[in-house]
């Protein structure tokens, strides 16, 4: 009997790539089915369409009610899920494998026949209102928000994946419509599935469902934003809050740049773990601040490496120093080898950890595939994070870590103009 292989990948006639990962140690499946169309796809007046229609896949469907969507995804005792990016709009769906054919049936059905019914849509607008409202009282996600929103000079890739309140309250079902005919396109979508999954049995399931899409009147692809200008500067936003947010923004090449391990591994080594230098020198040793990191957070043709701590008002101008002190002593000198050695390790040991999740298997798959157009094993994943060298971080820290490229934020009670002048590393 012939071995059954771990990877597969059919690609369906004006349809949807079809990707699986068998792994025979579980009894779950992840399933997902993605949409390459996310924030970065709105137009003027069209901010935040694609994360509405995201909430209103689930307010009911050509055949299933909202309620009915809930009672049966709960009695499959599975975890239902979806989220909006920049770049993609994602359906998901964790589940015993058993219950493959009832999830895929469900989650087609939310994903591929929403209704837009009018009551249904109006209130949906109020709960994304108060999701709106959620971010402006929460200090970090606000300021980072309105950091990369400064960071680029084209308003279509900056604004938020939400919207805004203006744009989601006037949206029309018309306008919204041919949004979704512009995006949603089965030619560009992914069905990923990893775990205890039999890809023809996923095949069969995914040809049926599209072929029951109506036929759509034809409509051009929507444009795609190019990679826009990125504008240094500084903001400062007046908050009634506790404490004084900061973040930098350093613009970066996007996930498809081959140098993204390198950058990986320095911002690792600045702020992404317990032994990270900013996160030594900023709490344990100066007690500023309860956390501070560093973050890579990059689309596929270009992106931000994002630092960010909170701290008392009184010490707001101690923190910058100390931030821009270690940004310009690794920008100049590099990474150490011991450094080099532990960054690999932990990379690697977060590589494998997430290996062992159905979820992470199936959304390496539907990434690589919407990024590479090929299935990444995990072995060259393994290998790139090996081949790191001290020479390739330090060009990634000497070319990110720019004094003049960068956007500085802070959100605080006060803020002095001082703290915004004193802050290149």
């Amino acid at each position: 009997m012939p071995v059954k292989k771990a990877f597969q990948c059919t690609i369906l006639p004006d349809g949807p790539a079809v990707l699986t990962e068998r792994m025979p140690a579980v009894r779950t499946v992840s399933l997902g089915i993605w949409i390459p169309a996310g924030s970065r796809h709105e137009a003027s007046a069209q901010e935040g369409m694609a994360h509405f229609w995201e909430h209103m896949a689930f307010k009911g469907t050509t055949s299933r009610t909202a309620r009915q969507i809930a009672l049966q995804f709960d009695l499959l005792g599975g975890l239902a899920d979806a989220y909006t990016s920049r770049e993609h709009t994602c359906f998901t769906i964790r589940a015993a494998a058993d219950h493959l054919p009832t999830g895929f049936d469900i989650l087609s059905d939310i994903a591929l026949f929403p209704r837009l019914d009018p009551e249904e849509m109006e209130r949906e607008k109020d709960v994304i209102l108060q999701e709106i409202g959620m971010i402006e009282d929460t200090p970090d996600d606000r300021l980072l928000e309105s950091l990369w929103e400064a960071a680029w000079d084209d308003p279509g890739m900056g604004h938020p994946i939400t919207g805004t309140a203006q744009t989601v309250s006037g949206y029309e079902a018309s306008d919204l419509w041919s949004w979704r005919a512009a995006n949603y396109r089965p030619e560009s979508m992914v069905v990923a599935a990893a775990g205890a999954v039999e890809h023809q049995a996923l095949v069969d399931m995914t040809a049926r469902a599209f072929s029951s899409l109506p036929q759509a009147t034809p409509c051009p692809p929507a444009s795609r934003a190019g990679v826009p200008a990125f504008v240094p500067g500084t903001l400062g936003l007046e908050r009634d809050v506790e404490q004084t947010h900061v973040a930098m923004g350093f613009p970066l090449p996007g996930n498809a740049d081959p140098g993204r391990f390198a950058r990986a591994a320095l911002s690792t080594i600045l702020g992404g773990n317990m032994s990270s230098r900013l996160f030594q020198e900023v709490r344990e040793k100066r007690g500023l601040a309860y956390a501070v990191s560093s973050d890579v957070n990059a689309l596929a043709d270009m992106g931000l490496l994002e630092i960010h701590a909170a701290v008392d008002p009184a010490r707001t101008g101690e923190l910058l120093d100390v931030v821009s002190e270690q940004l310009r002593i690794i920008a100049k000198d590099g990474a150490t080898r011991d450094e080099l050695v532990h960054v690999r390790e932990h990379l690697r040991g977060l590589l494998h950890l997430g290996a062992e999740s159905t979820e992470n298997r199936m959304i390496r798959l539907a990434k690589n595939h919407l990024l590479f157009g090929r299935h990444v094993p995990l072995s060259e994943t393994a290998a790139k994070i090996a081949g790191i060298t001290l020479e390739g971080v330090q060009k990634a820290a000497r070319d990110i870590l720019d004094p003049d490229r960068m956007v500085l934020g802070i959100l605080g009670p006060t803020i002095d103009p001082a703290w915004l002048r004193r802050s290149r590393p």
